[in-house]
């Protein structure tokens, strides 16, 4: 068996197709994408004194920023929703949660409720 021959078959088996390889990647981008959502949800939650996780409303986040702030997030990095980091970040976030908070600096008002 030549090295030429050794070297093709070593790289047969180490070669994943890329068809399944891209899906690895989309669960797993989706998985992490999932946790960070859920991560936001609680600490949106906890900063708004409850002890239960609470949606995010990113949009108001993003059309009002000094509402909410978010601390220990890297420097110069915005906060947004989970769907819009790419992989390393959302890694990032998961492995540094225990210095990330949210300040509620000015609620979000719910619209009044108007009767009949």
């Amino acid at each position: 068996v030549t090295e030429d021959e050794k070297a093709a078959e070593l790289q047969k088996t180490k070669t994943v197709p890329p068809v399944n390889r891209l899906t690895v990647d989309i669960v797993e981008q989706e998985a992490l994408r999932k946790s960070v959502e859920d991560f936001f949800c609680f600490c949106y939650g906890k900063a708004l004194g409850k002890s239960t996780v609470v949606p995010v409303p990113y949009e108001k986040i993003q059309r009002d920023h000094s509402a909410v702030v978010v601390q220990g997030l890297p420097e110069g990095l915005a906060f947004k929703h989970p769907a819009n980091y790419d992989v390393s970040t959302l890694k990032w976030i998961l492995e540094n949660k225990s210095g990330i908070s949210f300040i509620i600096k000015r609620p979000f008002l719910e619209p009044k409720k108007h009767l009949g």
